[in-house]
């Protein structure tokens, strides 16, 4: 069984050990926009997962795998609270660190979350993702208005990347095919990634 703790003491632990002897970089303002959407694809689960990014947990049975471009000093694993990354009206789970890459693998619970441009796609003021509630988001997401009304690039050159909507079992199950992504797009992270599709091994 997936440890629900697991995946974000592996972002903590893989991004400070690549860090490590490093200067930190200042902070980015939020709310800031990804600089590309390189990758969408829709997913469904036979079973679903709790977000745990959420202060609510809501049960999630569909939504997107996403890989984006991002400021890397947006994602400098800190030990303080960190930017967090929205899409539409949820929090995305990161699956990776994306320092010093600048590439973020995430998942997004909800179909109705399908990002229409970049920017739908944001990272917000610094919190513990566990803590966001709809009214936090709702914030955050007006803060955040006026990136969309700007963004210029929109996702269906993404969403064609992705291919066809993904059918997995479970969250394991779609950790492995993330796993895939992270190896492809953020290679030096490739330790996290075989972390990631040893999930689905386990069940």
């Amino acid at each position: 069984m997936l440890n629900k703790h697991l995946l974000p003491l592996a972002f903590l632990l893989a991004g400070l050990s690549g860090a490590v002897g490093a200067e930190p970089p200042a902070l980015p303002a939020t709310p800031a926009a990804v600089t590309e959407v390189l990758y969408a694809r829709p997913f469904t689960l036979d079973e679903a997962y709790t977000h745990l990014w959420r202060q609510e947990q809501p049960q999630v049975r569909d939504g997107m795998l996403l890989v984006v471009k991002v400021d890397p000093a947006l994602v400098y694993p800190r030990q303080v609270a960190e930017p967090v990354l929205y899409v539409g009206n949820q929090t995305a789970m990161r699956l990776n660190v994306g320092y010093p890459s600048g590439i973020v693998v995430a998942l997004v619970p909800g179909m109705d979350n399908l990002p229409a441009s970049g920017g739908d796609i944001w990272f917000g003021t610094p919190r513990l993702p566990e803590t966001i509630t709809a009214r936090t988001l709702a914030d955050e997401r007006g803060r955040a208005a006026h990136l969309a009304a700007r963004a210029g690039h929109e996702t269906g050159s993404a969403l064609l990347k992705g291919g066809a909507p993904l059918q997995a079992r479970n969250l394991p199950a779609l950790l492995a095919e993330a796993a895939q992504l992270v190896r492809q797009h953020a290679p030096d992270e490739a330790a996290l990634a075989d972390g990631l599709a040893g999930q689905s091994s386990a069940q």
